[in-house]
């Protein structure tokens, strides 16, 4: 049977991301961030796939904004994407000797604090795809941190590819599909759980909070198991310095959680609200640094139209207006 558009197109990411690795690899690593910036910069400026999905979620994000600013910051987004997929190149030449050369840590005695609260239950480490979000597992293992990740699961041929990055040093990775089962597991064990919350999750799988005021349906799996289990949720976020190869690591202290109480349901929403509020804080501190490009709030509450435009986001182009001749305002 002939492979369906869907399963061709995720062969061929796949088969793309090996040849950027493999492109990046010869390059060196100077020379490759370089160029993966540049890719991204011109995948906006020709307006390529999931361009203008990027550009209404900033407009949705930041209605206060000039067009131009948006356009700007989006480049940037893109262009730091284009410098993690090189990197990925690199990762195994870390260890734990060199990891400080690449990512320096902040607040990291709060990972401690929280283990030494709840010695019998592991942390759930809240994070977003931001910034170099593949080298933030890395970094933690190499630190002695026992981390687990929650992934979602794609085809086969890219699975292969990404599994291989993500199961460096010592990291272990759970399926989102079984998720649950794994991260209950994983918490017993006194792991470090990863998990993002960026992203939207069909009706049946979450609930609706506010993301940057506007409703965007949110997996509600996180927090059912942070309140079932007891385990401290800490905010982690990697941010990368500049447009160079280097990494800042930011732990924030672990979030105050409602209890179920008489309202369990009202108790679940509200934590999730708490635990999306953390994730907007961060997009708001470096908006180039996170992932502009997937749809967010694609699943709308009834009633309430999506945003984007019709047809698949990663085969839709965009015709780009001119680039403004002055130079956009640079972010706060």
């Amino acid at each position: 049977m002939l492979p369906s558009s869907k399963q061709l197109r995720e062969i061929a990411t796949a088969r793309a991301a090996r040849g950027v690795l493999a492109l990046a690899g010869r390059l060196g690593e100077r020379r490759a961030l370089a160029w993966g910036g540049a890719l991204g910069r011109s995948w906006v400026r020709l307006g390529l796939a999931r361009t203008e999905d990027a550009l209404v979620n900033l407009r949705i994000a930041f209605p206060e904004w000039s067009e131009a600013r948006r356009r700007a910051v989006l480049e940037r987004s893109f262009a730091n994407l284009g410098r993690g997929l090189a990197e990925l190149a690199f990762l195994e030449r870390l260890t734990a000797e060199n990891v400080d050369d690449v990512v320096s840590v902040e607040g990291l005695e709060h990972f401690q604090a929280a283990r030494a609260r709840s010695p019998e239950v592991g942390v759930i480490a809240l994070t977003a795809h931001f910034g170099n979000f593949e080298l933030l597992a890395v970094a933690m293992a190499l630190r002695g941190i026992p981390i687990t990740i929650v992934y979602r699961e794609r085809a086969p041929d890219l699975e292969a590819t990404l599994l291989g990055w993500r199961e460096l040093h010592g990291t272990t990775v759970v399926p989102r599909g079984s998720a649950a089962r794994g991260v209950l597991r994983a918490l017993r064990d006194g792991r470090v759980v990863a998990m993002t919350l960026d992203q939207d999750t069909p009706r049946r799988e979450g609930i609706f909070v506010p993301f940057f005021s506007r409703l965007a349906c949110t997996r509600d799996a996180p927090a059912r198991i942070a309140m079932r289990t007891g385990a401290p949720v800490l905010p982690v976020f990697l941010f990368r310095k500049g447009e160079s190869h280097r990494h800042h690591m930011r732990c924030l202290p672990a979030l105050a959680l409602e209890a179920a109480g008489s309202d369990p349901e009202g108790a679940v929403r509200e934590n999730v609200r708490r635990m999306t509020h953390a994730i907007e804080e961060a997009i708001r501190q470096a908006p180039d640094q996170w992932a502009w490009s997937h749809r967010r709030w694609r699943t709308q509450p009834p009633g309430e139209p999506r945003p984007y435009p019709p047809g698949r986001g990663w085969t839709r182009r965009l015709r780009v207006p001119p680039r403004p001749s002055s130079a956009p305002p640079k972010d706060r």
